[in-house]
């Protein structure tokens, strides 16, 4: 008999939150434990809440003071001590696979979407989430595209951003345009 059950969804916080232009924001600012509650608060508000059996979220570094708490309708999670968020997610999954559940993680980093169908788990990308839970979103600006494709990576940067990278990196000092 199936599993009828809606599964885990496990969120890698800071991959996502990098995607996501509101709490990137945030994360521009150092404002880590802001960008942190502004995502797992509009998750718990979203449509996801009713989707999936649980929400957890695993965010890179150790837990910010005043970041966001686990609740019954989330679990905020960081990784131990010597261990990355990729490896607790990693972790997760097969606990979960283990335990008869199908995770689903949600992720724009290829190797741990990798890791993580190898270990039983499914993945969506972190543009797919993004979209089912800021619809208002809507069209990708930086692309011109309508609606992201399941799976799909970071987002690209533009001109403007990879000059400014160079600079930044390779000592390269252009002069503005």
């Amino acid at each position: 008999m199936a599993n009828l059950q809606a599964p885990e969804l496990v969120v890698d916080g800071t991959n996502v939150a990098w995607a996501w232009p509101r709490s990137r924001t945030c994360l521009v600012r150092k404002d880590h434990a802001g960008a942190q509650r502004l995502l797992v608060s509009t998750a718990t508000e979203s449509a996801l809440r009713s989707a999936y059996a649980q929400l957890t979220f695993v965010f890179d570094g150790p837990p910010p003071p005043a970041g966001p708490g686990s609740s019954t309708a989330v679990r905020v999670l960081y990784p131990d001590p010597g261990q990355s968020a990729d490896e607790r997610i990693v972790e997760l999954v097969v606990q979960a696979v283990h335990g008869g559940a199908a995770p689903v993680v949600a992720t724009s980093d290829r190797a741990l979407r990798e890791l993580v169908r190898r270990e039983g788990g499914t993945t969506i990308g972190g543009q797919a989430l993004i979209q089912k839970l800021d619809p208002r979103t809507g069209a990708d600006s930086r692309r011109g595209a309508t609606s992201p494709r399941e799976g799909a990576d970071k987002p690209r940067p533009s001109s403007r951003d990879t000059e400014a990278w160079l600079e930044r990196f390779s000592g390269d000092k252009r002069t503005p345009r």
